[in-house]
């Protein structure tokens, strides 16, 4: 699926990835991007928008260390 997706120019997003098992698999397949309890689980709205505005802040500003961060970035 991975591959007819790259064949007609889409990017392939994975959803719902909960295991470290299934995200190295993933990207072995060649999946573009990834979303899952794997990075955070579901936010409340408000929740969203606390976790953005922190991401935002400069990294000595903010409350945890950046390798406790719940957004990854992947690629």
């Amino acid at each position: 699926m991975v591959s007819l997706a790259h064949s007609l120019n889409l990017k392939v997003v994975a959803e719902g990835v909960e295991t470290g098992e299934q995200l190295e698999f993933l990207k072995a397949v060649g999946c573009d991007q990834y979303q899952g309890y794997h990075f955070s689980p579901a936010l409340s709205a408000t929740e969203f928008a606390n976790l953005m505005r922190e991401q935002t802040r400069p990294v000595s500003e903010r409350d945890t260390a950046p390798t406790e961060s719940r957004l990854a970035r992947l690629r």
